[in-house]
């Protein structure tokens, strides 16, 4: 045999010449399809290399999808998809590797019975309009259903196929028939099959998410509710400011997290809108049903436009900026736990399981996980980013741009996935100091506020004035806060202020001064109080009940979808 590699390349690997030379040989046909290579000692003889060599260069046509190996027989040219016969290349390496790998990859993990059902339900409807006769149906169906149950690479993993479709026609011709998989193929096209998949698979997605944000919001109730009238320090501008509870603060948190919940819940009906049958953008001149096969998919409708239904990719952009709102929430809940499992705060401490310590100061404990949340809800928005600028730039139509919307969205919601188990896992092992948050709020002038309210209730003063004389009593303390305010000291600033004393008693002020008595005295709607706090609680409880009822209800109905294609299926496959 004659050396190939006469005279190598310089800088260029010697294993990727070869991969060249071999690629350069079933391209121009001196190598044909089926045919199997020369073995691996001939093919050193031939090249002039080493076996390591032509091992590294045969494995990266393996993986391109232009060689397979078979056990105990050989590696052998493989069949370039029909749906490339236009093409007088197979796809470079490069195209591979960069390209249709990666997606198949990410289809294999997200989309395989997705794939599946959307064939079955594409079957079926063929079936209903006597476009296929009930023996191919069923042939066809019997074959597909099992693979339900089976890995995902079963129908093959070839990136020269380009995609998880094209592999899936080529297991069914490989594996049933040309003829079947060909008349499966009518009125379809990968532009409606591609996002009619993609829509379910989010759906799935999206329903585990809402699942795992509802017992987050029940978590937050329990909390509030197990710490009902536990005074702390709340704060404005990370400085202290008027007395709350923690209760009144974990039902805030549930208020903002509830409104998260049902903006990405306001994107399901966009969501979920079927595709199918658009075909490439135009619609078909065969008598299809596009409603019966969303019926069957558990769809609520159809895309009515035919190229809107390709071209669409609103719902990402939907439902990506309400992910990244929602994380802007958990971002700014994660801040405030760890600013308060700080040392100078020690309000709380963080479970170990859930903290790290430092490889040189002996005495640290880290809030790993709060850290990690408020890192990971930045790819929220970055993800967003990135699907918007993936789509701004495109035409409304089918392109492959359209595919790279999918790699952010599938990391953003893997992210979200993790900031939720990350913040469950803590709050469930989180434990609160209430002896040190009371015991500062006591001593950190955060009840002057009412001082001020009452002057104006009592001495009919407007606020201004009354906010003057006790502005002028803070800045003489100093911030410090080591003494309560004697009627004394406030009768002074009145007179300098307002040049009279003020009518409040000893024991009113002192009172005033408990940071109890603040909280209580609050009397509008939403305040600390334990009566408003307590209707607060109620509301919380009815607004998680409403939202569990949603989701049950879209359960539901995916449910009787499906069961009625299962019923459908039945009739074809002749079972009771």
């Amino acid at each position: 045999m004659k050396n190939s590699i006469q005279n190598p390349e310089k800088g260029i690997a010697l294993y990727y010449q070869v991969e060249n030379s071999i690629r350069e040989k079933i391209e121009n046909g001196e190598w044909k399809v089926g045919q199997k290579l020369p073995t691996e000692p001939e093919l050193c003889q031939f090249f002039g290399v080493s076996r390591t060599t032509i091992r590294q260069a045969v494995d990266s046509l393996v993986s391109a999808g232009l060689l397979a190996k078979k056990q105990g027989s050989g590696t052998y040219v493989t069949q370039a998809t029909t749906a490339r016969n236009h093409l007088n290349f197979q796809p470079s390496n490069i195209v591979c590797q960069y390209i249709y790998s990666p997606f198949l990859q990410s289809d294999m993990e997200h989309c395989y019975k997705n794939l599946l059902l959307t064939n079955i339900a594409h079957i079926t409807m063929l079936h209903k309009q006597r476009l296929l006769t009930k023996d191919e149906a069923r042939s066809l169906l019997q074959f597909i259903i099992p693979l339900m149950d089976m890995h995902p690479q079963t129908i093959g993993y070839n990136p020269v196929n380009e995609d998880y479709l094209l592999n899936f026609e080529e297991y069914i011709t490989r594996n049933l028939s040309a003829e079947l998989n060909g008349k499966m193929q009518v009125a379809r096209s990968r532009n409606d099959m591609t996002p009619t998949i993609l829509r379910m698979s989010i759906r799935d997605e999206l329903l585990i998410l809402l699942d795992r944000l509802l017992y987050f919001m029940q978590q937050l109730r329990t909390l509030a509710e197990q710490n009902q009238g536990k005074i702390f320090t709340g704060y404005t501008h990370c400085m202290p400011a008027q007395p709350i509870t923690l209760d009144f603060y974990f039902l805030a948190i549930a208020e903002a997290v509830d409104r998260d919940f049902n903006r990405i819940l306001s994107a399901y009906p966009t969501l979920n809108q079927s595709p199918l049958g658009s075909c490439a953008l135009a619609g078909t001149s065969f008598s299809i049903d596009r409603e019966y096969t969303a019926s069957l998919l558990g769809f609520d409708g159809i895309i009515v436009n035919a190229l809107d239904a390709v071209a669409s990719r609103d719902y990402l952009l939907e439902l990506a900026s309400h992910f990244s709102t929602l994380g802007s929430t958990l971002s700014r809940f994660a801040q405030d736990l760890y600013t308060w499992s700080s040392a100078e705060c020690s309000y709380l401490s963080i479970s170990d399981a859930y903290s790290c310590c430092s490889s040189i100061m002996p005495q640290k404990k880290n809030a790993l996980s709060l850290e990690h949340i408020r890192s990971k809800t930045s790819h929220l928005t970055s993800s967003y980013m990135d699907i918007l600028m993936c789509l701004k730039g495109t035409s409304f139509s089918h392109s492959r741009d359209l595919f790279e919307c999918m790699t952010p969205y599938w990391q953003m919601t893997n992210e979200l996935r993790g900031i939720l188990e990350l913040f469950i896992g803590t709050l469930d092992n989180i434990t609160f100091h209430y002896d040190r948050m009371e015991v500062f709020t006591a001593h950190n002038d955060s009840v002057l506020t009412d001082i001020a309210d009452f002057l104006v209730q009592k001495d009919h003063i407007s606020f201004r004035s009354a906010h003057n004389i006790i502005s002028n009593i803070s800045k003489s303390r100093n911030g410090i806060a080591d003494a309560p305010i004697s009627l004394r000291i406030l009768n002074n600033a009145s007179i300098k202020i307002s040049g009279k004393k003020t009518s409040l008693t000893h024991e009113e002020l002192m009172k005033l001064q408990s940071p109890i008595v603040s909280i209580q005295r609050k009397q509008s709607s939403g305040s600390p109080s334990s009566q408003a706090c307590q209707t607060m609680l109620e509301s919380a409880q009815i607004a998680l009940q409403k939202d569990t009822d949603q989701l049950n209800t879209i359960r539901t109905s995916l449910r009787a979808s499906r069961n009625y294609r299962q019923e459908q299926i039945n009739q074809i496959l002749n079972i009771d």
